[in-house]
């Protein structure tokens, strides 16, 4: 069944702030007509409870811009909702949670839950177990003590958390504990001069949020930066998952961290991969056509349903390779900058999927 034939449905791009993605979220709603959608914009805060509508912006494409409109609940919703605000938390969390209970809208993916569930779920996958590092969900100072017993490093993760944000690398000198973390682009470093002190400080950041605890993988290029491949997974307009493209994202020099949020630099896959052997590239390719094919469909039946996924894969120097993220809300900005190319697919690829929910949607109905 054509789209054309069925009342038009309307997507709507739901965000913490309204003006957050503007760039993106216009580029969407310039070719919205096209698929025969409308396409509008709200926050979770401006649903009025008492009429359930919302106090939104529509794109009007005569005047290829924004308008301040009053609209019910879009039948699909795409949500880019980032909650790095405790206000956004509170807020905005329960309203979108409400949302995605309601029966007379479609999401276009659901959010992944938190690091460790993630973890979790993904253990009992025979082939996606073997990409994770091993993960600890900690308790108590003494596991990262023992750790340091053992490797003399180790890295503190939040068990939320994108973009680099509150990462914390360890390392256990013959005289002292040194931690490394990122302000932004700036990197900063403490130094504890007794296990006592680093065991009080821990407690205090326990305290604070909770942490998983992994290796300090060797994830160093051959000039000692850090980088890792950042792998754009998207499902097309036939619902079928593919790899969209990737990218390299390189640190700085003593840096632990290549995320952009964190002062690292984009580059293209082909530059980045062109320094290794044939051998090394066949065989990294092969794992990361592994991980992209086997990766979306475990987290979908073991966690959620989903749209698309950012993987960070991390390279060691022995050839071994890591899934060191994912995410849900994935940004664009590596894979836009890598591959200019695919910035036409990307824009289009909310409204061909939303046209593909349409579609099964009355299929379902006609049956």
């Amino acid at each position: 069944m054509e789209l054309t034939k069925l009342e038009q449905p309307t997507l709507g791009f739901l965000v913490v702030n309204k003006h957050h993605e503007n760039g993106y979220a216009t580029e969407i709603a310039k070719r919205s007509a096209q698929f025969n959608i409308q396409f509008v914009r709200f926050e979770p805060t401006s649903i009025e409870p008492s009429t359930l509508m919302i106090n939104g912006e529509k794109y009007d494409q005569q005047t290829q811009s924004w308008k301040n409109e009053v609209f019910p609940i879009p039948s699909f919703i795409y949500d880019r909702c980032f909650y790095h605000q405790k206000q956004a938390i509170y807020k905005c969390k329960p309203i979108v949670e409400w949302l995605k209970k309601n029966p007379q809208t479609t999401f276009l993916g659901f959010g992944l839950p938190d690091k460790w569930k993630i973890y979790q779920s993904l253990q009992s996958d025979p082939i996606i177990s073997s990409y994770l590092p091993h993960t600890e969900l900690v308790r108590e100072p003494n596991q990262i003590l023992h750790r340091l017993k053992v490797d003399t490093t180790c890295l503190l993760k939040p068990i939320n958390g994108s973009r680099g944000n509150g990462i914390i690398a360890v390392k256990h000198h013959t005289k002292a504990i040194m931690i490394t973390y990122h302000k932004g682009k700036d990197k900063k470093t403490k130094d504890f001069q007794s296990i006592k002190e680093f065991a009080s400080w821990c407690e205090k950041l326990l305290k604070q949020q909770t942490y998983l605890l992994q290796p300090l993988l060797p994830l160093l290029d051959n000039q000692g930066y850090p980088f890792d491949i950042r792998l754009f997974l998207q499902k097309n307009k036939h619902g079928k998952w593919g790899l969209v493209g990737k990218g390299v994202r390189k640190g700085y020099y003593g840096s632990f961290l290549s995320n952009l949020n964190s002062g690292g630099d984009a580059l293209t896959y082909s530059d980045w991969s062109s320094t290794l052997s044939s051998k090394q590239k066949v065989l990294l390719e092969d794992e990361l056509r592994t991980i992209s094919t086997h990766l979306p469909t475990s987290l979908e039946e073991k966690v959620t349903r989903l749209f698309e996924i950012g993987v960070d894969i991390g390279y060691a120097k022995d050839g071994s390779v890591w899934i060191l993220d994912m995410n849900s809300k994935p940004g664009r900005k590596t894979l836009i900058e890598t591959n200019p190319n695919a910035a036409e697919n990307l824009f289009e690829a909310p409204l061909a999927y939303c046209h593909f929910l349409r579609n099964q949607a009355a299929i379902k109905e006609s049956n």
